[in-house]
Parts: C-alpha cells; structure tokens; sequence
C-alpha cells in the first residue's frame, strides 16, 4: 500500500520551468544559469505566486564538515530564503534530517511529506528545487530523499527516491509540467472474487490530478492478458476531491449496473484499493450524481466511508497456480 512514491524512483521527470534569467539576480530557473563567482552557488525555491522554480545566490558558509555544509543550505530552505524571497517548499514537506555519505557522494534528506497545499506538483518541485541546489557542491553526486507520509510515520514506514543533477530537466510545456510515472491499480481476476495488482505508466501533469487518472484508467479497463474490467460500460467520472484524507468519488449512475461476474464487493474495492495507493488518501466516500446512494445493488450500505482491503488482493503467485 501508499506504493506511488516510490514508483518515483522509476520516472523520467520533466518540469515546466519557465521563463528568462539574469546573470548575479534571482530568476526563474532555466537549463543554463550564470557562472557564479567562487563559493556561491543558486538556491532554488518555488516562487507562491508563479508555483514556478525560481533561484538566488548564495554565498557558502565555512562548515566543519560535508554533513554540516549540507546541513546549513538545507535549513535556508526550508525556513526563510535570502532577501525574503517567497517559497512554498515548507509547505510541501517537513525537514526531519540530512546526512551525507562521502563514499558514494550522497546527500541524504529525510522529510516528512505532510502536503498541506495538498498539491502533487509542488511537491516534485520540492525535491527538484533541493536536488539542483544540493547537486552544484562539489561533493555531492546524488540526492536521496528518505520519504514518510502523515499516514505511516508513526509506524516508520518510508520510502526511497535517489535523484542526480540530470533527473529534472528544464522544459517548456503548454499547461504545466508533465512526467512520465507508474500508478498502482486494482483490477478483477478471472472468477470476479478477488482484485490482482496491476502497474500502468501514465503520463502526470498538473491539469489533471492523480485520483483522477486513477478512475479514468479503471473505466478504460486492463490492457493485459488475466485482468478484468471492474467498472461497467458508460460509467463517467462526475467529480472527485480530496479533504482531510478522503477522497470524494461522484460516479454517474452507470456505475450500479452489474458487471458480467464481477462481485459487488470487487468492483467496489478496485475504486477504493486503487485510490488509497495515493499518498494523500486513507478513506474513500461515493456519491452517485451527486448524492450519497443508501445500498450499491441493493445489497452493499454504500453511503459511509470505504478504506483499503488487503483481503481481498490475490497473491500473483496464487493465480498462476490457478491457470495451471
């Protein structure tokens, strides 16, 4: 579960950085920037009201140490950014440490993702704005960013991204950024009794949010040999929302009809399994046009909160032994 961010490790990112820079000024970031003069390097921070990388000299601080060095540029920015520039990486995570591995030039950054903008594009621009920063020093090869949710820190659970100075790449895009990444769904087996986990490359902008693409792409159906539709034919994605953790899914009324032999209970849960692999969301609430429907096919209550149910998730291993 709460796999997609280390999917991220498997992404080919390009951010829409637009704009023009001056030599010795901050700027929006670009592919190319000024040469600096010795021990200064750009700090790179989301401007608020652009939602657009941005950057400033800054003079390097005599440290003790690599760690130390690492240390001081990150806690800059993650608190206030030189000539008060504006800057929403705080806002996207929470600095719990760093650390550096000299070995392997590494540059360590643990942080919490507590997204209060609720808002997946700045949270890329985020690590890319640490990345490129940390990346100029002449120690440090890569960034790894050791990642926990507001829903699994207290159980420790984390996930790892390594990035290098070529893993953001400038570019103009109409609309926005776009990257290519893997989302995590859940389609139906065989018998309709149980969901199989099914990976699908997409295509992540910010006109169009992750939850959405996740129902889109259970209405499109599996493109693969012994996975199976779990939506029926001329459903339509109404609306959907996240607030405080749940997502608000408002489906049209094409969603109550049956499904071949697709149980209740799997194409439910393929909505709500699917959604809760997003980092952002535990709980999922339907709506039919709108409205909160008492029973789904008269026999499932349907107007409470729905959360993840691994007990239905069928080993891969288990359905092979099946087609023997």
């Amino acid at each position: 579960m709460k796999k997609w961010i280390s999917l991220c490790l498997f992404f080919s990112l390009i951010l829409g950085l637009f704009g023009c820079s001056d030599a010795g000024a901050s700027g929006t970031a670009t592919t190319e920037v000024a040469e600096l003069p010795e021990n200064t390097i750009y700090l790179y921070y989301i401007d608020s009201a652009s939602y657009e990388l941005s950057y400033v000299p800054y003079v390097l601080e005599e440290t003790e140490s690599e760690s130390k060095g690492i240390e001081s540029i990150l806690n800059v920015m993650f608190t206030e950014m030189p000539d008060n520039q504006t800057n929403l990486i705080s806002a996207s995570m929470r600095l719990l440490r760093s650390a550096y591995q000299k070995d392997t030039s590494l540059a360590r950054v643990i942080v919490n993702v507590a997204n209060e903008l609720n808002d997946q594009y700045v949270e890329v621009l985020a690590k890319a704005a640490i990345t490129k920063t940390l990346c100029q020093l002449d120690y440090v090869e890569n960034v790894q960013f050791e990642i926990y949710d507001s829903s699994t820190i207290s159980d420790q659970q984390s996930t790892i991204e390594t990035y290098d100075s070529i893993s953001f790449v400038d570019a103009e895009v109409e609309g926005g950024f776009l990257e290519t990444g893997v989302i995590t769904l859940y389609f139906a087996n065989e018998n309709g009794d149980m969901l199989l986990e099914y990976d699908k490359a997409v295509e992540i902008s910010n006109n169009v949010s992750l939850e959405q693409l996740v129902i889109e792409s259970l209405i499109t159906g599996p493109l693969r040999e012994g996975y199976y539709p779990t939506i029926p034919e001329g459903t339509t994605l109404k609306k959907i929302s996240i607030k405080d953790g749940v997502c608000y899914v408002d489906l049209s009324v094409e969603f109550n009809n049956t499904l071949n032999s697709c149980m209740d209970t799997t194409t439910i849960y393929s909505v709500v399994n699917s959604l809760c692999e997003l980092p952002t969301i535990n709980r999922v609430q339907f709506l039919i046009n709108g409205e909160k429907q008492e029973f789904y096919r008269t026999t499932i209550p349907f107007d409470g909160m729905f959360e993840w149910q691994p007990d239905l998730i069928q080993d891969p291993e288990e359905e092979k032994s099946k087609n023997k």
